[in-house]
């Protein structure tokens, strides 16, 4: 699956640039193995989950995988420390056929563009080049299909995605700006100047645009999909994954 080993190729890429910790079984497995509701004995893919060290500000990094052939969805995500500005970064590739996709990319800010405009310098004014190279291109569905509104305000104005159904040619034409938009995150991490308004208001303000971010009622078809495959049980223990930090 070209899906599947685009994201495995990022993950090594951040692997090799920072240092993570993989949070394994006690057998050397998947954080979260993953079923079927309908039938446990079939995989259903799994949760990868690292957990950031060092002086870096990625708290934790998570691959997720879920399979329901023919459709194979992978999640990407680096999470910043909840106590820093460091944005949050995702990528999706939803893959169905040997040749059609869905994808999206885009960084989740942190802070408030009127009251922190420093901060959406620093942050996005060097991604704009890739994200205008690839909403430029007029062969891009990702030129002309826009985030559902009631999600895009929770991402960010650079987001390069495309709700409508594409192929692998389009992924492999942005991949350069995706990867451009990997890269800065990777520096951020290492860099980032911008204070912000304090570890405790970064904390709160964290907690509550994650909880609205993965909650049912924002995105109620993806949900309801994912508890279609894996059951609500396992799919509410991915999102609690998804939000829980794992660096004080």
């Amino acid at each position: 699956m070209f899906g599947f080993q685009y994201i495995t190729r990022m993950v090594n890429g951040v692997l090799t640039a920072r240092a993570l910790e993989e949070l394994e079984t006690a057998t050397g497995g998947p954080h979260l193995t993953l079923s079927r509701a309908d039938d446990p004995g079939v995989s259903a893919g799994y949760l990868r989950l690292w957990r950031g060290s060092g002086d870096h500000l990625i708290d934790r990094m998570i691959h997720f995988r879920l399979i329901s052939d023919p459709v194979e969805t992978q999640l990407f995500f680096l999470f910043g420390r909840r106590s820093t500005p460091m944005p949050h970064f995702h990528v999706q590739v939803v893959q169905f056929g040997p040749d059609a996709c869905v994808f999206n990319a885009d960084y989740l800010p942190r802070l408030d563009p009127v009251e922190h405009p420093g901060y959406f310098t620093e942050v996005f004014a060097p991604i704009t080049k890739p994200y205008w190279q690839a909403i430029n291109d007029k062969d891009n569905v990702c030129a002309r299909a826009p985030a559902s509104p009631a999600i895009a305000q929770y991402l960010s104005p650079w987001r390069i995605g495309c709700p409508r159904p594409t192929d692998r040619a389009e992924l492999d034409r942005v991949s350069p700006m995706i990867g451009a938009f990997l890269s800065h995150y990777l520096d951020l991490s290492a860099a980032l100047a911008y204070a912000g308004s304090g570890a405790g208001p970064l904390r709160d303000r964290d907690h509550r645009h994650l909880d609205l971010f993965f909650d049912d009622r924002l995105d109620p078809r993806a949900w309801k999909g994912v508890y279609g495959v894996i059951g609500e049980d396992a799919g509410r223990r991915v999102k609690d994954i998804f939000k829980t930090e794992l660096r004080s």
